[in-house]
């Protein structure tokens, strides 16, 4: 692969087309000029040696050496160089809190945003280290693990939003655990988890999981995200549009505050720290140089392909062309003059423009695509989209600025426009290497944009072209798991549902159960109050008849304890369901 250096120097290169065109105008006033002086036909007796054509070859020839010049300036390098890298670190895990409180907009734009922004700037000051993310609300679970691929694990932390993990809450002891069990024991790193989360609410056992990390020598940073003075947690609709402000059980409008006790404690209690975000703070910085001093460890060396320099050949090139037009004189030869009649120098000359012009116009593409690239690599991803653009503009087949194009729109969170880029580079790929690129980069979009199942058809394209991409097969596996993680969590929300719909069910059962006991109990004690109310008119009638009447409506001791037997068992029953079900049912006191 060849390069640049420097690519501006190649913008001299327009100055060729113009001497030549200036030497051009020269050599035409030249004779302007002589013509004023001497007539015509005197001119080829006065100056029988002069020699027009090697005129014009010594003045093509000093535009060459000029190209040459400024090509080595440039700097031309070729990819033909393995060095090899050696990389020390350590093992670092990110547990990042994505509770609906960390929505809170008291640090702009809000807790969670500005949460992502200093882990992303985290990733870009390490160097060596491998690092994982954990996401915790209710529930913790890996958003990925422990890699030294920093630019794919940027884009996975900026796709991180509160719906990550569905249960809500905020339980860091768990958080701690999954980032203990996850850590590699490949290799006897110093290992670190950075908590950046507003503390509150925590639940579950957090001193257990500070011990068990305190005893395995994990030193666990904390980064506050919030006030003191707290803020309302703002609710959105479809629309990404604020609707209302959350509200507890009462009615009353959520306030939440950073609890800023606990986060201490856990860093005091492992040998870290503790920081406190602001909206214009360098709490990253501090984090940094502390996880900084950590004994590194060397994880392993990787070879990568370097670039040899190499400007001395046109600089040789240049020198020749330069001697050659010192020692050429203006005189006319034998030799030359022969070499002209079949070759006119009219004709050379406006090759060699062309050629140079064609050659500047080639330049102008590469600068423009290097300069793209050297704005991609310092993370400013408008300004690379606009000079590859300005390169396709100029060269609409150049499928590398097309290719690059595509990765600052992706980089810019524009997965749609960078679809199609790169599909299209995958319809008019040349070699199995240039498709199996762009496969994977296009896996990387639909990943991205949440389409876990064309991800990993793409991803098995790009792995049947290249079976040796770990890339490739590390983010079809991480797909894989994702989807696996969507599937399970969409029949464990069916499952709710179902024992949901069959408790109600069941409580409705129960309540019409009461209501007809009820109703029984109503109508007996109805009926025991009437009895009063009747006897009054039964003392007129006769002694005999009286007693007849009595024993018809009085029940028989035995049938009456049974009924009131059954009334108790069945009030027992209920009294135990009730119980029951109380005792399932887990009440979340906080859901944010």
């Amino acid at each position: 692969m060849l390069r640049f250096a420097h690519p501006e120097y190649l913008w001299a290169l327009l100055l060729i087309p113009a001497l030549g065109i200036a030497f051009f105008f020269l050599h035409r006033r030249r004779k302007q000029l002589l013509r004023a002086f001497i007539h015509e036909p005197l001119v080829s007796s006065l100056t029988p040696d002069a020699s027009t054509a090697k005129r014009t070859v010594k003045q093509v020839l000093l535009l060459l050496s000029l190209g040459c010049f400024i090509l080595a300036g440039a700097n031309p390098q070729v990819g033909t160089r393995l060095e090899e890298v050696k990389r020390e670190g350590i093992d670092l895990f990110v547990a990042l809190d994505v509770s609906l409180s960390m929505k809170s907009e008291d640090i702009r734009p809000n807790r969670l945003e500005k949460a992502k922004r200093d882990v992303s700037d985290l990733l870009r000051k390490l160097h060596g280290d491998r690092v994982g993310l954990v996401v915790f609300a209710g529930e913790a679970y890996v958003q990925f693990p422990l890699t030294a691929d920093y630019s794919a694990a940027d884009l996975f932390i900026n796709a991180v939003d509160v719906d990550a993990v569905p249960v809500p809450g905020t339980m860091i002891g768990n958080a701690i655990d999954v980032a203990m069990k996850s850590f590699r024991q490949d290799l006897p790193t110093q290992k670190a988890i950075v908590i950046v989360s507003d503390g509150e609410n925590t639940e579950g056992d957090v001193a257990g999981a500070v011990e068990r990390a305190r005893t395995e020598g994990v030193r666990v940073f904390t980064i506050g995200m919030g006030t003191a003075d707290g803020s309302p947690i703002p609710v959105y609709g479809a629309n990404a549009e604020r609707t209302d402000y959350k509200h507890d059980r009462a009615g009353n409008i959520v306030l939440s505050r950073l609890d800023e006790t606990a986060l201490q404690q856990i860093a005091l209690s492992t040998g870290g720290s503790y920081r406190r975000a602001t909206n214009a703070g360098n709490e990253i910085d501090g984090i940094f140089n502390e996880l900084s001093s950590l004994q590194k460890t060397e994880m392993g060396s990787l070879q990568v392909t370097g670039y040899e320099d190499q400007f001395f050949y046109p600089l040789a090139l240049g020198l020749i062309l330069l001697m050659i037009d010192t020692l050429l004189s203006e005189r006319r030869g034998r030799l030359l003059t022969r070499l002209m009649k079949l070759f006119p120098a009219a004709t050379l000359l406006p090759l060699l423009l062309i050629l140079a012009v064609s050659t500047s116009s080639a330049q102008t593409v590469r600068s423009h695509v290097s300069a793209g690239n050297d704005a991609y690599a310092k993370s400013r991803y408008p300004d690379a989209e606009a000079e590859y653009k300005k390169a396709v503009q100029k060269d609409p087949t150049s499928r590398e600025a097309q290719f690059n194009l595509g990765n600052a729109y992706y980089k810019q969170q524009r997965a749609e426009e960078a679809q199609r880029i790169y599909s299209n580079h995958v319809a008019s790929a040349k070699t199995s290497g240039d498709q199996e690129m762009a496969y994977y980069n296009l896996g990387n979009t639909f990943f991205k944009s949440n389409k876990l199942e064309e991800s990993l058809e793409t991803y098995k394209r790009a792995l049947r072209l290249d079976p040796s991409d770990e890339d490739a097969r590390y983010n079809y596996l991480l797909a894989k798991e994702r989807l696996k993680q969507q599937q399970d969590q969409k029949k464990q929300n069916q499952q709710n549902k179902q024992d949901q719909n069959q408790q109600d069910k069941k409580d409705q059962q129960q309540q019409n159960q009461q209501q007809n006991d009820q109703q029984k109990q109503d109508q007996n004690q109805n009926q025991q109050q009437q009895q009063p109310q009747q006897q009054p008119q039964q003392q007129q009638a006769k002694p005999d008849q009286t007693n007849q009447q009595q024993q018809r409506n009085q029940m028989p001791k035995q049938q009456a304890d049974r009924i009131l037997e059954a009334l108790r068992n069945n009030e027992k029953e209920i009294q135990k369901n009730l119980r029951k079900r109380a005792a399932a049912r887990v009440y979340i006191e906080k859901d944010w």
